[in-house]
């Protein structure tokens, strides 16, 4: 959400769903965006919705939003592991998926973020999911869908090992007499 403000978005074009009353406070007061309690209350507000849900909720979620999506409505998914064709079998027909896979310096809109679109998915659905996740960083195409598999090993993964490694050296700066903040440094 912040990267899509920082974007360009109007904080009145976003609409956020969570089950959790303080978290639907918490982006309200921190982005002036709208929250809803129920997923279907968002996305039948959505010309594009962005599925950021856990893998494993992703057959309870889809249902309750496919109802209610607008026609020609494009999907982002965000759920690691789940393919466009998992995907599309709890949609309605012809809906345009795209599956992407940021990664943790999207936080900071340094991301780097590999999409594959289904077929279906047009040159303006492309440019869509590209403008959205450009907020957070930069965009790669992947063509073949296997292969975000391996930007999710590579990619996603790949800055978590840096961090533990950077979380290392700053370990044995501490080791070697240098303060916290030094060692950070």
């Amino acid at each position: 959400v912040s990267g899509l403000l920082r974007g360009g978005w109007s904080s009145d074009d976003i609409v956020v769903a969570d089950r959790r009353e303080f978290r639907r406070a918490e982006m309200t007061a921190a982005h002036g965006i709208a929250a809803a309690e129920h997923n279907a209350d968002a996305a039948a507000q959505a010309d594009t919705v962005i599925l950021v849900v856990k893998p494993q909720d992703v057959p309870a979620v889809l249902p309750d939003i496919a109802p209610v999506l607008r026609p020609g409505a494009l999907l982002v998914s965000l759920c690691a592991g789940v393919t466009t064709k998992a995907l599309e079998s709890h949609l309605p027909a012809g809906t345009p998926v795209v599956r992407v896979m940021p990664n943790t310096p999207a936080l900071i809109g340094a991301g780097i973020t590999g999409l594959c679109a289904l077929p279906e998915v047009s040159s303006e659905g492309r440019a869509t999911a590209d403008r959205v996740l450009r907020a957070v960083g930069s965009t790669v195409w992947i063509e073949d869908e296997a292969r975000i598999d391996g930007v999710t090993a590579i990619s996603g993964s790949g800055p978590a090992y840096v961090f533990l490694f950077i979380e290392a050296l700053q370990q044995a700066g501490a080791t070697l007499g240098f303060t916290p903040e030094h060692a950070r440094q």
